[in-house]
């Protein structure tokens, strides 16, 4: 079992009287008790193999990543000898992480669930992997899922770093929004309309999301967006990038004229079917569709890395650090900072 050097302190530690396979955990424990049974495993069988033991700590943490993990099989009907690819990559999707800072927002201002970081899911992986190794050994299964079931799960977003996309593909994503997508019906045109406030103002999705027909200023000397004070960030203003004025402008009047679902409040810029504000994962989805369309697949997909393209844009552009923050309705300008240190490459800027 290689990977189980990443798992353990290298602590000496006294070889029990039992081998590891007189303390082995039996089928049917694994079957009826599984986080005791990993507790055995733990503590013994993985200890004495590897002649290492775990700390305190160390305990304390796989075994609650090890609990998460049987509590999801439990409400899914599985076990850990019965769960196969397609489950486990369910579950390594489930796992949740810290916010890494959609800039400007704090975690409960967004979204209550976000995405594990790649670290995070590595150490679920290298957990889950040890275990099932064991699993196999012991004959209790027939193979081991989890790097099938980690190469599903590839390109979504658990990655920590700052992506933004290269100045050809923010170029190539504007063609596409402007000629190519569909606007055959009002669903098509509204999620155009969204995606240009997104790359065109650099908003978080929960403010694109939740905009209001009154919120946008044509008539301004410069077109812009008015976002409001929200749980302590101050209000503040954004200029709108010429490319997506027009379209902006053209969407705003066919709300006006009340194109779109026929419930729901009138005056949501872009609402969902139901009249209601679309959600994060739907904003999610339809970002992440487009910047597939234009053969871009970084380690985050969604709104974020719009937000982050068009800071970097005006970065580019001659804006200053703290001015960009004022775009971005940021009180301080660290995240903006890390767009300075950065390098393209083909699946977006990752820091240096």
């Amino acid at each position: 079992m290689p990977i189980q050097g990443d798992l353990f302190e290298e602590l000496e530690t006294e070889t029990p009287s039992k081998s590891a396979k007189d303390l082995a955990p039996s089928r049917e424990f694994w079957l009826s008790a599984p986080s005791m049974a990993f507790q055995q495993w733990a503590l013994y069988v993985a200890t004495m193999e590897k002649k290492y033991s775990y700390s305190d700590r160390s305990i304390r943490q796989f075994q609650a990543m090890f609990g998460a993990f049987c509590r999801y099989l439990a409400e899914h009907r599985s076990t850990v000898l019965s769960v196969g690819v397609d489950g486990l990559a369910s579950f390594l999707m489930s796992v949740s992480g810290r916010d890494q800072g959609e800039p400007g927002l704090r975690k409960q201002e967004e979204s209550p669930w976000l995405p594990a970081q790649r670290r995070t899911l590595k150490r679920y992986t290298n957990l889950i992997n040890a275990v099932m190794d064991h699993l196999v050994m012991r004959g209790y299964r027939r193979e081991n899922p989890v790097k099938d079931a980690s190469d599903l799960i590839k390109g979504r977003n658990v990655s920590s770093r700052v992506v933004c996309m290269p100045a050809q593909l923010d170029g190539r994503l504007h063609e596409y929004l402007l000629g190519e997508m569909p606007t055959a019906t009002w669903q098509d045109r509204r999620t155009r309309a969204l995606l240009l406030l997104l790359s065109g103002a650099g908003l978080t999705a929960s403010q694109a999301a939740h905009a209001r027909l009154d919120q946008f200023l044509f008539n301004d000397v410069v077109p812009s967006f008015d976002c409001p004070a929200v749980r302590g960030a101050d209000a503040y203003r954004v200029a709108l990038s010429g490319f997506c004025v027009e379209p902006l402008r053209e969407w705003v009047a066919e709300r006006k004229r009340c194109v779109g679902p026929s419930r729901g409040d009138p005056t949501l810029a872009f609402p969902s079917r139901s009249g209601k504000p679309l959600g994060n994962v739907s904003v999610y989805n339809q970002v992440s569709e487009a910047l597939r369309e234009i053969n871009f697949h970084g380690d985050d997909m969604g709104p974020r890395v719009l937000r982050t393209t068009y800071a970097r844009r005006l970065l580019l552009s001659g804006a200053t650090v703290s001015e960009v923050a004022g775009f971005l309705g940021l009180k301080t300008a660290r995240s903006v900072e890390k767009l300075v240190r950065v390098t393209p490459t083909y699946t977006g800027f990752v820091p240096v």
